[in-house]
């Protein structure tokens, strides 16, 4: 579905990505997962088509974004693609319902009639039904970041991405939504998922599989239960050192490792 082969990027003086290199495929899910800064969000753009990359390919879908000469060309690709931005990337001048609308106005043959289905029946899948002809400046920073979200699954892309999904929430609040892209997405066999987070138990509740980037490279690429114990000191390190103050009861709920768990919660007691 997606495929990243030694692509860099460079702006200005400085070197953000370094030899990127991962697949999906359809119908998984994967954690894009690193420390603040490190071109998360960058990655997402270069496979968007949103930025050229400096050296390096990036196929999504079987076609080479790279090679893609034509904006007809490049719609046909964007369409199949939902993506949720940063805090919701709403149209402020638009109501939330408009917002809606002009995704699958632009990116669907839906019909006016379904598209109108579409809007109510998902905004009360997250339960802001309420909020159809609100604006943007009207609503909360965890609804804006709902609507984002509805808005990228409102197309039934093959492809959705979701950028700091839960950055700045509360914990309720970012399992609600971590929640709500579970429960609305996925619906497809062969529809591929990617959340971008620079937090860890988010990335983790999200999917098995994770990439992580660090220092402008991908550092590790698989099941995290795995990397948690057997990965680098670095990667190691940047796994755990966000969940081990985690009372015991709360680290089993995430299924972390046994070994992890009797390692830091039962280091020099007699069991």
């Amino acid at each position: 579905m997606i495929h990243l082969k030694s692509v860099t990027k460079s702006f200005g003086n400085e070197e953000l990505l370094k030899d990127i290199t991962f697949s999906v495929e359809a119908g998984e899910r994967i954690s894009l997962l690193g420390p603040g800064g490190c071109g998360k969000t960058t990655v997402l753009k270069i496979i968007l088509g949103l930025l050229t990359p400096d050296s390096g390919s990036v196929t999504v879908m079987g076609r080479d974004v790279g090679t893609m000469t034509s904006d007809t060309e490049k719609r046909q690709i964007l369409r199949k693609v939902g993506m949720a931005f940063q805090q919701g990337a709403l149209f402020d001048f638009m109501t939330v319902r408009d917002n809606l609308f002009f995704a699958m106005e632009h990116m669907t043959d839906f019909s006016r009639e379904e598209m109108d289905k579409r809007v109510k029946s998902l905004l009360q899948a997250v339960k802001i039904g309420r909020t159809e002809y609100q604006y943007p400046f009207e609503l909360s920073g965890g609804m804006q970041r709902r609507v984002g979200i509805v808005r990228a699954l409102a197309t039934d892309p093959v492809v959705a991405f979701f950028d700091e999904p839960t950055a700045g929430l509360d914990p309720v609040t970012s399992t609600i939504i971590l929640n709500m892209i579970r429960d609305l997405a996925g619906k497809t066999a062969d529809q591929a998922l990617v959340v971008a987070t620079s937090n860890v138990e988010i990335a983790i509740r999200f999917a098995e599989r994770v990439v992580i980037i660090h220092d402008g490279r991908v550092v590790a690429d698989g099941p995290w239960k795995e990397l948690i114990v057997s990965g680098s000191d670095w990667v190691k390190h940047f796994l755990s050192v966000r969940l081990i103050g985690l009372d015991e009861e709360y680290a089993r709920e995430l299924h972390l490792p046994e070994a992890f768990i009797d390692q830091h919660w039962h280091a020099g007691t007699s069991r």
